[in-house]
């Protein structure tokens, strides 16, 4: 009787600390992080259905909140390694539908296409390396955050149909290049370090 009720405080005290690993992962933050990355399908669901006018607004939602869970991550000084991985994920998973289904409807040419999905491919798979292959995550640095924005305003205007949008894409794969550039250089720093 008794190695059975010891066992069962154990199990008691393994499912306590599991739940303090999930809600050390699950910070405010990180639930804003998570809503956004559920606004994805439904973004693209009205977009490939001509409800543009949703479509444009669930995306501003989606946009704006990125701004909003890293405000609430450094004022509430919950910046966690789990965060680091996820915003950029969620980012990335939202620009890559948009821009496959705005593609796929014949409104972005294939050249613009394969140039942007290119670096926003290598830089997915060059941050799974960096975080499971050796434990490290770089934080965002300023010439990523001007590339999300440039694809927020090209990915917004074509979305509206607004005159320019071709041309502000442009403007959007160039900085992301640089940005894959800049991010390389801090892999192989960060790999020569480990």
């Amino acid at each position: 009787m008794r190695a059975t009720a010891s066992y069962s405080e154990e199990s008691r005290f393994g499912l306590r600390s599991r739940v303090g690993v999930v809600s050390c992962c699950m910070s405010l933050a990180n639930k804003i992080t998570l809503t956004r990355a559920l606004l994805i399908a439904p973004t693209v669901i009205c977009l490939l259905m001509g409800y543009r006018t949703i479509a444009l607004i669930l995306f501003v939602v989606a946009c704006v909140g990125d701004i909003v869970d890293g405000m609430v991550a450094r004022a509430r000084d919950e910046i966690t390694t789990w965060g680091k991985v996820l915003d950029p994920a969620a980012d990335k998973a939202l620009y890559v539908s948009l821009f496959c289904s705005l593609f796929v409807m014949g409104e972005i040419p294939v050249l613009p296409f394969a140039l942007f999905l290119f670096p926003q491919v290598a830089l997915g798979l060059g941050a799974l390396v960096l975080r499971f292959g050796k434990q490290a995550v770089q934080s965002a640095r300023i010439i990523g955050k001007l590339a999300s924005v440039a694809s927020f305003a090209a990915l917004a205007f074509l979305i509206a149909r607004w005159p320019g949008a071709i041309i502000i894409l442009y403007v959007a794969i160039a900085l992301t290049f640089v940005a894959s550039a800049d991010y390389l250089r801090g892999a192989i720093r960060i790999q020569s370090n480990v």
